[in-house]
């Protein structure tokens, strides 16, 4: 009778607290400056009739996704979602999340049922966790199979609890977050180029487009057989062609329609934006961290659902409740990652790394960041930060600017979303 009450006295306290995981979601919303507090209060109310109407979608996944309680040196908490597959006993969840969880891990279903969790394996690139549940059972996923979500398509983030943990459109398809891996055409694109088509501005001299004879000026029109007429579909035809391979330009030129061949190079990083500050400045505006692990991913399709650091790790499904994947990162403000159904279904039919040979692979990992830092490859080494008394009315006026500047922020990036394609 004594466990029966603990166990029950624990479900209880889960349960509170994941209410006010909720409670603290809506609470932190970021606003939108200058509304009044009815605007803000209306607002509110559309969106919250808003995900009623979306919640039958993500219903039946909702059964296969569990809260995950670890203590990770800040005490026991929800530290992310997990998504129940196999036979109802094993669950996905985010590695990096509880990689130095001390103690009992928990799995919380949206019944309150709890089990005690063990990791019994890792796909390291994926940075996906295998565990196994100890005294507990709940419905397991289904993968879709078939094509990815494509440009434009609604998805929604399941969670344990009555309302979605988010809800966004696929902003990029699915294609691989390696850099090794990320193959460019090599042109600078005109973003305020209004016509059919999308203006090339500037080429790289030692890009595949140079040596197919793409010049500034020229209009291209497709690409691989896939009509582009933006930034975004720029990018989404070249995300399924690899490193090395050979695609065909449709362009005009001078109002001449031109065919060319050009092959594809590994991408290089920003000229004159190191990686560092471009992190830092896509990730104002957070109200908390993003992910630990939010890059490099074999497999990733691109969303702008404004999905917290802690309910990643879920089923996300389309609007007709097929599973396509699962929810992997939030790295800034207007972007998160969702590992799509098809990759899953290939892992799970392999062996996953061992915990050891994951932690060992991670301090590794941790001991090149450390040398980088170091050695300050990035050159961005400066005066150390002061603390700078500040007037009263300051807080909200600072705010206000960084909003300001979130907003020129997603601006810039759209203009350098063209760099290098």
């Amino acid at each position: 009778m004594k466990t029966t009450l603990m166990a029950a006295l624990l479900n209880a306290a889960l349960l509170a607290s994941s209410q006010a995981q909720r409670g603290r979601m809506l609470e932190d919303e970021p606003e939108v400056p200058l509304m009044r507090p009815e605007e803000a209060r209306e607002v509110q109310k559309q969106k919250n009739e808003f995900y009623d109407t979306l919640r039958p979608v993500a219903q039946t996944a909702r059964l296969s996704t569990v809260w995950i309680w670890a203590d990770t040196g800040r005490g026991r908490r929800p530290v992310g979602f997990g998504t129940v597959v196999g036979d109802g006993t094993k669950v996905l969840t985010k590695w990096s999340e509880i990689a130095m969880a001390q103690g009992t891990i928990l799995a919380v279903g949206h019944d309150s049922a709890s089990a005690k969790a063990t990791v019994t394996g890792v796909y390291q690139d994926e940075d996906l966790a295998m565990l196994q549940l100890d005294g507990a059972k709940f419905p397991p996923a289904v993968f879709a199979k078939g094509e990815a979500p494509k440009l434009g398509r609604m998805l929604v983030a399941a969670s344990p609890e009555e309302s979605p943990a988010g809800v966004g459109v696929v902003s990029v398809e699915a294609r691989s977050l390696r850099e090794k891996d990320q193959a460019v055409l090599g042109v600078f694109l005109d973003s305020t180029y209004k016509g059919s088509g999308v203006r090339i501005n500037t080429v790289d001299e030692e890009s595949g487009a140079a040596e197919s004879g793409l010049e500034s000026g020229d209009v291209i029109l497709s690409v691989g057989g896939r009509s582009v007429n933006s930034l975004f579909e720029m990018r989404n035809a070249l995300a399924g062609h690899g490193v090395g391979e050979t695609i065909e330009i449709h362009y005009q030129r001078d109002g001449k329609n031109e065919v060319a061949k050009a092959g594809l190079k590994a991408k290089r990083e920003f000229d004159g934006v190191p990686n560092g500050r471009l992190r830092m400045m896509e990730r104002m505006g957070l109200k908390r961290p993003p992910s630990l692990v939010s890059s490099g991913f074999p497999a990733a399709i691109q969303t702008d659902m404004p999905l917290e650091s802690d309910r990643c790790g879920g089923p996300v499904v389309d609007l007709d409740g097929k599973v396509v994947g699962i929810a992997i990162a939030r790295p800034g403000r207007t972007r998160s990652f969702i590992i799509p159904a098809a990759h899953l279904n290939r892992i799970l039919a392999s062996d996953p790394t061992t915990v050891d040979g994951a932690r060992a692979a991670m301090a590794a990992r941790d001991e090149e960041a450390r040398q980088a830092v170091a050695s300050n490859e990035d050159g961005e080494a400066g005066p150390k930060p002061r603390v700078i008394p500040m007037k009263p009315g300051s807080a909200d006026r600072l705010r206000r600017n960084l909003e300001d500047m979130e907003r020129l922020m997603d601006r810039m990036k759209e203009e350098m979303q063209g760099i290098d394609e």
